[in-house]
Formats: C-alpha cells, structure tokens, sequence
C-alpha cells in the first residue's frame, strides 16, 4: 500500500509533518552521528549537545531525557586524542625539500605572469606613441559631461 496524500493535503498544498524521532530510533541516530563525527577534526565537526542536537534535528532536551550526555562525552573525548593539534599540525606539514620546491616552481609561473603583463603593456605604450597619443595620458580621469548641452526644450502645445 503506498502512502499518497489526502485529498484535502493535496488541494491545500500541505504535507504531515514528520515524526519526531522517539527511543531507540533517536539514541541509534546520535549515536550515528557520533559515529561519522569521531573521525573529523574537533575544529570541524565539535562533539557537543547542541552541535548533535542540530545535526539530527532533535531538542537538546531530547538527548538529556535519554541520558545521551555520557556517551557523547565519551565520543568528544575519543576525537580530542585522535586529533590532537600538533598531530594534526605534523600530518599536514610537508618536508621542507618539497615546501621549497613548490614556492620556487610558483615564484616562476608568477614572474612568467608579471612578465606577461609588461610585454602587454609594452605593447599599448608603442601602440599609443604610434597613434600619438601620450601613453601617460591613457588613464587619466574622464572630464565629466556638459549637462547643458544634453537638456532638451519641451515643446508647447
């Protein structure tokens, strides 16, 4: 049997609401997320009441009621020691060889850019002498428009 609408859910646009989670249905969806939080960084993805309370959708009085705060305390406590900060600091940190070898093959492609740039600009200063234009000039501010020349006479009827 599927589940279809009323058809008075249907003329009015309305919907159920969904139900609240209740039991084992709401312990089993903390402790899933508490599962998938473990593993990601405390700076990320905090283990607290209220952060579990938002991810699943539930009231922090809900998680209290159930006497959920033990196990999340367990769970924030096993990824501060999986994720110490200067653990996490050395994972990401690469050898100076290769910190090297990466700003140097940067500083080139960026002097490549920069010099790019110049033979551009070389290029409208010689455009600009050739026209005779002052190549000083080019970006000098714009003088504001006559307004008095662009008003119009309205006509009488």
């Amino acid at each position: 049997m599927s589940k279809t609408p009323s058809s008075k859910a249907k003329k009015t646009g309305r919907r159920r609401k969904k139900r609240p989670l209740r039991g084992e249905t709401l312990v089993r969806a903390v402790k899933a997320e508490l599962g998938r939080r473990v593993n990601l960084s405390p700076r990320d993805a905090p283990i607290n009441v209220t952060s579990i309370a938002e991810a699943v959708g539930i009231s922090r009085q809900s998680i209290y009621d159930n006497e959920l705060e033990g196990v999340i305390e367990e769970h924030a406590n096993l990824q501060r020691t999986n994720f110490e900060l200067n653990i996490e600091a050395a994972v990401l940190r690469r050898p100076l060889e290769d910190r090297i070898a990466i700003l140097e093959a940067e500083k080139k492609e960026l002097l490549q850019k920069v010099d790019g740039w110049v033979e551009r600009w070389a290029a409208v200063e010689y455009n600009a002498k050739l026209h005779g234009y002052d190549a000083d000039k080019l970006f000098a501010p714009i003088p504001p428009p006559l307004r008095k020349a662009l008003t119009f006479k309205k006509k009488k009827k």
